[in-house]
């Protein structure tokens, strides 16, 4: 059956500003991850270039900082967004800790330390 004021009915634009808010939590984990994994390519390309690893720690934590916030203010109280907003929490969340997770091993990659 044909609907033709279906149109006129006003939509919700609740649900797309929260799709919104993830896609911008996750591309911000995306840039934060891509500031370790140019860090990595470029210490293999060049290998006199060592990045110190509190700058690399200071870059990629800018936005994954902006990406946990936008992933937290995603949450709502329905079993499908908790889900869904975990995902750029812990992409957020584990590049935050990789510096102080993995200090040794980052180290000894960069030939910075011990």
């Amino acid at each position: 059956m044909a609907r033709p004021l279906r149109n006129l009915y006003p939509k919700s634009l609740h649900i797309r500003r929260r799709h919104r808010t993830w896609m911008g939590a996750m591309v911000c984990a995306s840039l934060a991850w891509g500031v370790w994994w140019l860090a990595l390519a470029l210490s293999h390309w060049l290998p006199g270039w060592l990045p110190s690893l509190g700058l690399l720690g200071f870059l990629s934590s800018l936005p994954a900082m902006v990406g946990l916030v936008l992933a937290i203010v995603t949450i709502r109280a329905r079993d499908v967004w908790i889900a869904l907003a975990s995902i750029p929490i812990c992409a957020n969340g584990a590049i935050l800790a990789l510096p102080w997770l993995f200090e040794r091993e980052l180290s000894l990659l960069f030939g910075v330390g011990s």
